[in-house]
């Protein structure tokens, strides 16, 4: 099964809650009109450096990684998202592919603290998970947008206080993006999309992951 097809029965059970699809409805046709995801970086242009700590309190720099191959940076809200928590799990079961192909796997999150570690421990992750702290990188990226309020209501409605998952009150969510970055630091593949239902299938990464592989060798 695709990762499409297991977010498509996430969104089909989610949908019953007439307050959450209205929600979610409204804040997708806003990033749309705004054409937000098309400010993103693509295909071609240098992926930012970075240095973030990881989920074990650690600083992780972004040239060591390039410096074993070719990266794979995965951008998502948090695990109080139900997609972003399926993904994570795909990718995790994806990961030994991956890494045969050449590549190596970070996600990052806004989320700060013990967030980090618990989102790692409760889904029995082993890549990096990396703290995006106040959005620097993703505001690079161009993959951060400011939650409207109807938005920030539902998800303060269901217990998610993203000041206090962030440490900041900016209320900065990534769009969901995958990108898939050269030894050099430059953009292979670029994913980005305003629908938080759609994400990049682990067989594109891989792909991808493989063509590099093939020309470096």
């Amino acid at each position: 099964m695709s990762l499409k097809e297991d977010l498509d029965k996430i969104r089909a059970h989610g949908s019953a809650n007439e307050r959450i699809r209205v929600a979610y409805e409204a804040l997708v046709n806003q990033l749309d009109r705004a054409e937000t995801a098309s400010h993103a970086l693509k295909v071609g242009d240098p992926m930012p450096t970075f240095l973030l700590p990881n989920a074990e309190g650690h600083l992780v720099f972004s040239d060591d990684l390039l410096n074993r191959g070719p990266l794979v940076v995965n951008f998502f809200r948090g695990i109080w998202c139900p997609y972003c928590r399926r993904t994570l799990e795909t990718l995790e079961a994806a990961l030994p592919r991956i890494q045969s192909a050449g590549g190596q796997l970070v996600a990052l999150t806004p989320d700060t603290g013990s967030h980090l570690a618990g989102t790692k421990r409760k889904h029995g992750l082993t890549y990096e998970i990396l703290s995006d702290v106040d959005g620097a990188v993703g505001l690079q990226c161009g993959v951060l947008f400011r939650a409207p309020d109807l938005y920030r209501q539902l998800l303060a409605s269901v217990g998610v206080d993203l000041s206090e998952r962030h440490g900041n009150e900016g209320w900065l969510i990534p769009m969901p993006a995958t990108f898939v970055v050269d030894r050099t630091g430059i953009i292979r593949y670029a994913f980005v999309n305003a629908d938080f239902t759609k994400r990049a299938e682990p067989d594109e990464i891989i792909e991808v992951l493989q063509r590099l592989r093939s020309k470096a060798s």
